[in-house]
C-alpha cells in the first residue's frame, strides 16, 4: 500500500512539474514578444535566430533544448540557455508551491499573482536588456498605446484558462485516486484481521474492535466472532462465523469493507 501511495504522490508531483515547465516555455514566448510588441497568442512560435516557425517536437519543454543540444534545429545557431532554465526554474516553482498549498484554490491564487509578477519583471528585464537597433524597430512599430498591458492581459487570460483545465482534471483524478487507495487499504486490514483470527486457535476465538490510521485516513477494524451453538443450543460447538468489517470516513462520506468466513473446531470432531 505504501508502494501504492508513493507512486500515486509522484505521479502527481510529475504532473505539476510538467505544467510548469509547459508554462515556462509559454513565458520565455511572452516575455519575449511583449516588449517588441510582437503577438503572443495567434503568431506560432519561431527561432529568434533565422525566425523558422517551430514545430511540434521542437516546443517540448527542457527535451526539445538537450535533444538539439541548446542549437536550432534549422539554422544550427546557439539558442539562449534561458529557455531552458526558466522552464527548469518554472516547473521547480509549481511544484514548491504545491507542496506548500496542495492543488487547491489558494494554490490557484498564489499561481496566478506569480504569473503576473513573473511576466511584468521578465518583460521588464527583456526590455533593459534590447539592443538599440531593437529599441528603433519596435519604436517603429504602429501599435497603440496601452498594447503592453493589453498583450499582458492576454497573456494572464490564457493562462488561468489552461490552469482551470488542469486543475479540473488533477481535481477529478485525485480523489478517485484517493478512494481507491482509502478501499485498498481497508481490504488489507480486513485480510490481515481474518488471517489473525483463522490463525488462531479456536478456544482463543474473540470479537474485538481495533483502530488504525493509514495515509490521514481513520479505519475502525471490527471483528465480531459468533459460535453457531450459540444461535442454536442444541447443536454442538464445532463451528464459528468470524465477520470482519473495516468503516472509514473519506470527504465525509461513510465507507465500509466487510468479508467473513467460518473456522471449525478440530478438537471437537
Amino acid at each position: 500500500m505504501e508502494n501504492l501511495e508513493l507512486f500515486l504522490n509522484i505521479f502527481i508531483i510529475f504532473c505539476i512539474f510538467v505544467i510548469g515547465t509547459l508554462f515556462g516555455s509559454f513565458f520565455t514566448l511572452a516575455i519575449y514578444r511583449i516588449p517588441r510588441k510582437e503577438d503572443i497568442v495567434k503568431t506560432r512560435s519561431y527561432c529568434p535566430n533565422c525566425k523558422h516557425n517551430l514545430g511540434f517536437f521542437d516546443l517540448i519543454p527542457v527535451l526539445s533544448y538537450i535533444f538539439h543540444l541548446g542549437k536550432c534545429k534549422y539554422c544550427k545557431k546557439p539558442i539562449s540557455p534561458r529557455y531552458i532554465l526558466i522552464e527548469l526554474f518554472n516547473g521547480v516553482a509549481f511544484v514548491l508551491m504545491y507542496f506548500l498549498l496542495g492543488y487547491t484554490v489558494k494554490f490557484l491564487a498564489l499561481v496566478l499573482v506569480y504569473v503576473t509578477l513573473f511576466l511584468i519583471i521578465g518583460s521588464n528585464i527583456m526590455q533593459n536588456n534590447m539592443t538599440e537597433a531593437e529599441k528603433i524597430e519596435v519604436q517603429n512599430k504602429s501599435k497603440k498605446k496601452g498594447v503592453f498591458l493589453v498583450e499582458l492581459l492576454a497573456a494572464v487570460i490564457l493562462f488561468t484558462v489552461l490552469m482551470v483545465v488542469s486543475y479540473s482534471i488533477i481535481r477529478n483524478y485525485s480523489p478517485k485516486s484517493q478512494e481507491t487507495l482509502a478501499r485498498s487499504n481497508a481490504i488489507y486490514l480486513a485480510v490481515k484481521a481474518m488471517e489473525v483470527s483463522k490463525a488462531c486457535d479456536y478456544k482463543d476465538l474473540i470479537s474485538y474492535t481495533d483502530q488504525y490510521t493509514i495515509d490521514g485516513v481513520s479505519y475502525m477494524v471490527d471483528v465480531t466472532v459468533q459460535k453457531q451453538s450459540d444461535l442454536d443450543f442444541d447443536k454442538l460447538d464445532l463451528i464459528s462465523n468470524i465477520y470482519v468489517n473495516v468503516s472509514y470516513m473519506l470527504n465525509d462520506q461513510p465507507k465500509n469493507f466487510e468479508i467473513n468466513t467460518i473456522k471449525i473446531n478440530d478438537m471437537n470432531i
